[in-house]
């Protein structure tokens, strides 16, 4: 049990951080498109690199590259810790069991996700370049918000990353099933099965992501938003349901590239870490 649940840190922490740098232009074309006044993905991408270079296509990174390994590693550690906790001795795991798995794990790194997808989100739509790096953009939040202020945005994060990664690992785990079961594929079926995962999940909780995005865009100086609640009454009044939709293009040929990649080397890791621990 911990050999395995060690095994799981340690192969989500590498599959993360080698997923997180592929999508992230993407990502923040996304942001750019929940936060601004729409526009297609081209359009948006197009003003983005005319305002500011290809390097403003990178905004943000920097957070999420340094800790997309601990958020993954917690994520998939508290995953298969769940697992094995509903496993108890001998139990056959069902798909409402890897859901609920997944909704714990999804909701365990949280702890840590909050706080890095606001700086992500503030670098990301900053003008003039008002925050140099993200420790800067944290030490202000945290300065003039407080501990409240780090936490902006995680009511629909909540809403976003429980049902969504409990569906990712459903979608992944069947669609191992249905490309001939989980002994049986092989690097292609958990390539492709990963991708799909990725991006069906994060289109069902498209909704949820944009209100996040809205809500740690704010400025809280002068915040348009009180909560949730009205970032979704605001947004549908001014600019109808297709608002709830925004960067759906941008985030479906991101996720499947990224959680392909992450998934693809999870597996690996997992087989080879779990093999070399037999030998030890």
């Amino acid at each position: 049990f911990e050999e395995m649940t060690s095994c799981d840190f340690v192969a989500g922490c590498i599959g993360g951080s080698a997923g997180v740098a592929v999508g992230h232009p993407l990502d923040t074309l996304k942001v750019k498109q929940q936060f601004g006044k729409g526009g297609t993905l081209w359009e948006v991408a197009v003003k983005s690199v005319r305002t500011e270079g290809g390097a403003g296509l990178f905004k943000g990174l920097l957070a999420p590259m340094l800790t997309a390994g601990g958020l993954n590693s917690l994520f998939f550690g508290v995953y298969a810790v769940s697992l094995q906790y509903i496993q108890g001795v001998d139990r056959v795991l069902s798909y409402p069991d890897i859901f609920l798995a997944g909704c714990l794990g999804g909701g365990a790194q949280l702890i840590v996700g909050c706080p890095i997808e606001l700086i992500k989100v503030k670098l990301q739509t900053q003008r003039l370049n008002k925050f140099s790096g993200p420790w800067d953009c944290s030490k202000h939040i945290y300065k003039y918000e407080g501990v409240r202020g780090v936490y902006r945005g995680l009511t629909p994060l909540v809403w976003r990353d429980g049902p969504g990664f409990g569906l990712y690992m459903v979608i992944y785990e069947y669609g191992l099933h249905l490309l001939g079961g989980r002994e049986k594929t092989g690097k292609m079926e958990q390539f492709i099965s990963g991708g799909v995962a990725g991006m069906m999940a994060w289109l069902s909780v498209l909704p949820f992501d944009v209100l996040k995005s809205r809500l740690q865009a704010d400025d809280p100086a002068r915040p348009r938003y009180k909560n949730m609640v009205d970032c979704a009454r605001q947004s549908y009044a001014t600019d109808g349901a297709k608002v709830f939709t925004r960067g759906w293009l941008a985030m479906s040929l991101r996720a499947f590239p990224v959680n392909a990649i992450t998934f693809l080397v999870y597996e690996f890791l997992l087989e080879n870490c779990t093999n070399i621990q037999k030998h030890v």
